[in-house]
């Protein structure tokens, strides 16, 4: 089984390149709304903000010393007029590279991010996810 620990810097290259895989399954589903393939480089910036902040981080798992997997989480405290203000986790991308989805992968990633968000003081997990991701939605209903 893979390890499951938090990413650092030496790791974007790795989730550049499970970025891409993700963004060309989107990509396939809405080709009007997600970019076409690229260099995996070219979202550095966008990964890069989600590694090591105090309000959102990067788990990455690693298998015989390759990335095999991702999750960002952030946590967000929302605040309305009419509601009572309330921190929750935010997922932001989850990826798992396609020779080793179906092992478990990505729930762990989601158990690591939900525990991080508790520890930084939110009282529960939100994502969204897009209809055509059957799997992912398939896992995210067993994670309830």
């Amino acid at each position: 089984m893979a390890v499951i620990r938090e990413a650092t810097e030496a790791d974007l290259a790795s989730i550049c390149a499970l970025g891409e895989e993700v963004n060309a399954l989107h990509h396939q589903a809405f080709p009007a709304i997600f970019a076409g393939p690229g260099s995996p480089e070219r979202d550095r910036a966008h990964w890069n903000n989600s590694v090591g902040r105090p309000d959102s981080t990067c788990f990455v798992a690693v298998e015989t010393n390759v990335v095999v997997g991702f999750v960002t989480v952030a946590v967000t405290t929302e605040i309305h007029s009419l509601l009572q203000p309330v921190s929750f986790g935010r997922v932001g991308s989850v990826g798992v590279t396609a020779g080793m989805r179906g092992h478990g992968i990505g729930a762990a990633l989601m158990r690591q991010a939900e525990q991080w968000a508790s520890g930084h003081g939110a009282t529960e997990l939100r994502l969204n996810v897009w209809s055509f991701n059957e799997p992912a939605l398939a896992m995210y209903r067993e994670l309830g």
